[in-house]
């Protein structure tokens, strides 16, 4: 709820600032058609090429795996220990479709974004509490509501300069290829199985300006799970005093307008 909260807060400010900075061009705004036809997807489609270098780190939710143990005198007993993979892709690329919901005028639009982006890094431990799946490369699908102020809002935009904010969520899938080897991968493993995706909720902040005559956008993008207690270590031992953690991610991209 504070999250929504917070948005909401964000969202006001924004909408005052783009208020009071558009008073000057009120009735060139007017003769905008805002009124289009919501399916003109000539109007209302935008297409980016994204990628991100070395400014990705995505950090799994903490789970657990089973490990196996010699009992004295024969016989094995098996324990959940914890597991927690932390990804740092090198280079990630993705392809950023956006549609305009509202237009509200040349220069304000309400829209939804889903960037789908495949990156080329490893996975390592989160924490020294943790084992780690091991794998290499990812994928990451952020769903979000954005609202576009200035540069590249609309196809009539003329600003030199733009911002955007948004939320929603984002799936991930960090060690896509695992190259362990596939030693008895059940229940009783020792090994941590392959991470499975997840959800969790994001927002972001953009800048929009013009790279010669060319737009582009710098985006900052968060995800965050929720806060999880952790009580055993990665060899099944319970661990001294309270320790928390959660899934996360943070990316620095770069998109690049194809249809403007």
């Amino acid at each position: 709820m504070r999250y929504l909260i917070a948005f909401t807060l964000l969202l006001s400010i924004f909408l005052g600032f783009g208020q009071v900075y558009d008073n000057e061009d009120d009735e060139e705004s007017k003769e905008y058609d805002t009124k289009s036809d919501f399916f003109d997807y000539k109007k209302r489609l935008y297409l980016g090429l994204n990628n991100s270098f070395y400014v990705d780190f995505i950090t799994s939710p903490v789970g657990t795996f089973q490990i196996e143990y010699a009992e004295p005198g024969g016989g094995v007993r098996y324990e959940d220990a914890a597991v927690q993979s932390r990804y740092l892709s090198y280079f990630t690329i993705g392809i950023e479709p956006r549609y305009n919901l509202v237009d509200f005028k040349k220069n304000l639009a309400l829209a939804m974004s889903a960037q789908i982006a495949a990156g080329f890094g490893s996975t390592y431990a989160a924490s020294e509490y943790a084992a780690s799946a091991e794998g290499f490369g990812n994928f990451q699908i952020p769903v979000m509501l954005r609202l576009y102020y200035g540069a590249s809002a609309t196809q009539a935009a003329q600003d030199d300069f733009g911002v955007n904010i948004g939320a929603g969520y984002e799936l991930n899938k960090i060690g896509v290829l695992n190259f362990r080897e596939n030693r008895n991968r059940d229940k009783n493993s020792d090994v941590p199985p392959p991470q499975q995706a997840w959800i969790m909720p994001a927002v972001a902040l953009g800048v929009h300006f013009y790279r010669g005559s060319s737009p582009m956008e710098v985006n900052l993008k968060y995800g965050f799970g929720p806060i999880q207690n952790q009580e055993i270590d990665n060899f099944g031992n319970p661990i001294p005093g309270r320790r928390t953690t959660r899934a996360n991610s943070i990316k620095l991209s770069f998109t690049y307008l194809l249809d403007n």
